[in-house]
């Protein structure tokens, strides 16, 4: 391989792999912020309701989500009246009192037409690969350092100005 192509195969792996990473990193969030993680109520109170705050709310406003009215609530964890409202809407469109609190009832209902959660396999290998790929272009960027510092390079052959 000659020197040019090695130079270009290098600035090639150098632009490659953080791009790689960043566009990576983007899917896995967007991934996550679409999908989510597994929403569980184990160890929620019994009824969720205004203005209760913290990951059980955060929970209901996924599952709310997942239903195609209510997509755009966001997950913050605060039972304001966004949720409120959505919840209310929820609860009436399926036949159930539209008290706009979230008890067993809404909540098993809820459960049932959510999607279950999936992984996000494609993203956790980019990532991987692309970190991988910074660790070994360091490694091998330190390596050739090390060994250029090692080599002592000789002087460039004086260059005869004028003639006899």
């Amino acid at each position: 391989m000659s020197a040019r192509s090695l130079r270009v195969f290098w600035w090639t792996l150098i632009v490659f792999v953080p791009v790689m990473a960043i566009f990576s990193g983007i899917y896995a969030y967007q991934a996550v912020a679409r999908y989510g993680d597994d929403v569980s109520f184990a160890s929620c109170p019994a009824v969720i309701a205004y203005p209760q705050e913290g990951p059980c709310v955060a929970a209901l406003q996924q599952l709310l989500n997942a239903d195609a009215p209510h997509a755009g609530i966001y997950h913050d964890g605060i039972f304001g009246p966004q949720t409120l409202a959505a919840t209310r809407q929820f609860q009436s469109g399926h036949g159930l009192p539209a008290s706009g609190r979230a008890d067993a009832g809404t909540i098993q209902l809820l459960g049932r037409l959510a999607p279950a959660p999936r992984p996000v396999p494609v993203a956790a290998g980019l990532m991987t690969v692309a970190l991988t790929g910074v660790v070994v272009l360091g490694l091998i960027t330190a390596r050739r350092r090390r060994e250029r510092g090692a080599v002592a390079w000789p002087a460039a052959p004086a260059q005869c100005v004028g003639g006899p």
